[in-house]
């Protein structure tokens, strides 16, 4: 039943065009409004991942922590204030079924092995399905010259609404096939590595491509350090030199240089602008923003619309995580939201002794990806976003490695019904 559970979450993750849209092409009130049916789903999902997991509560309540709690509370807080109230309820009760539902799946199975296998098996699936919509639906597989963006027309999607989502799906499963070469023989594995290398390139995500490997030295580097603050103060500061290379862009001509040696685009394809927009919006929204989920694709009253320029009134996001979450939930939330992606996982990390473990890795360098991820994209507290959901999940399983440090595969204690007296 577990792995129905599990099973059954990733099938609207990976194999659907977009878990928040109703339809295979951008769609630009994608969440907004929703339907019945996608609505019921996720319920749906998390009433039957609750019933799987009941034996379990007590080894899933040290998931729920004072991190985790804080930033619900914050977002619920920011809906008050909403711009679009409504939107914004209704997208924090999606967020948090999301978020949740990564809690339950990656929690409720006892190996994380078996986790790593059920993984294996969805790639497979889903690796299947992008080809077959690339060559045998190719008006959905890939972006078309007639679609929102026609600058991007010939590029690989698969059976997802965007490029942007597609790529870091697949950076994912690179790194997902390469730490699991022990769970699955060679003969699979490689060409699977293959058609994914092949994918992200036709897709067209540099963000991806280069990202995957800088995060997976850095993952071995921070695997060395047993101080939990100073690991948590090099993750910050890492994603500080970040930051700082990507939005001095709008102020300094150094910093400009610098991007067009590094990607060859001095304008990050056009996100100065939107950067620019974001940080005044900040400065004069500084505490609340405009609430949760309340700044992109709310209509007529999102300030994209009311105060942006063209270019930013046709974005649907800001290409910036820290900086859309500034913008939708203020300072204090961005100073929540690091807490729970930063901190706790880091001092997690720091907690656990033993670390050869090759899952352990797999997760450590998953969590980098997603947090990094957001120098140029925006995943932080997304919905459904296939990386903010697998960013959820490498920060639980490292929970379970300090939970159980020196337990076997990482194994979650039996429920009180299963032990022997």
């Amino acid at each position: 039943m577990r792995w129905l559970s599990f099973i059954a979450v990733m099938i609207p993750l990976w194999l659907t065009p977009n878990p928040g849209a109703t339809r295979f092409s951008e769609d630009p009130t994608a969440g907004r409004e929703g339907t019945l049916l996608i609505q019921l789903l996720w319920v749906g999902l998390l009433v039957f991942a609750l019933f799987v997991t009941r034996e379990r509560f007590s080894q899933l309540k040290r998931q729920i922590d004072v991190t985790l709690l804080l930033l619900t509370g914050w977002c619920l807080l920011s809906t008050a204030f909403a711009l679009v109230p409504d939107v914004s309820v209704r997208r924090f009760l999606f967020s948090f079924i999301c978020v949740m539902l990564a809690i339950l799946m990656f929690s409720n199975i006892r190996k994380v092995e078996t986790i790593v296998r059920l993984l294996l098996a969805a790639c497979i699936a889903e690796t299947i399905t992008k080809y077959v919509f690339v060559f045998a639906l190719p008006v959905y597989g890939i972006h078309q010259s007639f679609n929102a963006e026609p600058m991007l027309a010939g590029l690989w999607r698969g059976q997802f609404a965007h490029k942007n989502m597609a790529g870091p799906i697949c950076a994912i499963e690179l790194v997902l096939i390469f730490y699991a070469r022990r769970l699955a023989p060679i003969y699979l594995l490689a060409p699977l590595a293959l058609l994914e290398f092949v994918f992200l390139l036709k897709s067209g995500s540099k963000t991806p491509l280069f990202l995957i490997l800088i995060v997976a030295v850095l993952a071995r580097g921070l695997l060395t350090i047993r101080s939990g603050p100073l690991l948590a103060a090099t993750v910050l500061a890492c994603l500080a030199l970040l930051n700082g290379i990507t939005l001095a862009t709008v102020a300094s001509d150094e910093a400009r240089d610098i991007a067009a040696k590094l990607i060859g685009d001095i304008t990050f394809t056009g996100r100065i602008e939107l950067w620019r927009f974001l940080l005044h919006y900040t400065a004069d929204y500084p505490l609340m923003g405009a609430g949760f989920q309340s700044f992109w694709q709310v209509g007529s009253l999102s300030p994209a619309v009311t105060r942006g320029n063209n270019w930013v009134v046709a974005a649907v996001y800001g290409h910036q995580g820290f900086l859309d979450t500034v913008v939708m939930i203020g300072i204090p939330g961005l100073i929540l939201t690091l807490l729970f992606i930063v901190v706790r996982p880091a001092l997690d990390l720091a907690a656990v002794r033993h670390r050869n473990d090759p899952i352990l890795k797999l997760f450590v360098t998953i969590w980098l990806f997603g947090l990094f991820t957001n120098g140029t994209e925006s995943i932080l507290l997304n919905r459904a976003d296939g990386t903010w959901i697998f960013l959820v999940a490498s920060i639980v399983v490292i929970r379970r490695y300090r939970m159980n440090d020196g337990v076997p595969a990482a194994r979650m204690p039996p429920p009180a019904s299963e032990r022997q007296t």
